[in-house]
């Protein structure tokens, strides 16, 4: 048996819960990446929009060396 690692790209949708004094203040927090990850939703994982124009765009091998 052989083990591939599979390289994908998708548009997606994110919905991140943050506590903020302003819209302005939740902008910023999300954009310096300033939130707890397990706020997070994203389609893929729990929203039910799914992936959106998923490709594949490269298969590589990986050697028992590289695992």
């Amino acid at each position: 048996m052989k083990t591939f690692k599979v390289f994908t790209k998708w548009t997606g949708y994110s919905e991140i819960t943050v506590q903020a004094e302003t819209k302005r203040q939740a902008s910023d927090l999300v954009e310096e990446k300033n939130f707890d990850p397990n706020n997070e939703v994203w389609t893929g994982n729990g929203l039910d929009y799914g992936y959106e124009d998923e490709e594949i765009v490269e298969v590589n091998e990986i050697q028992e060396e590289d695992v």
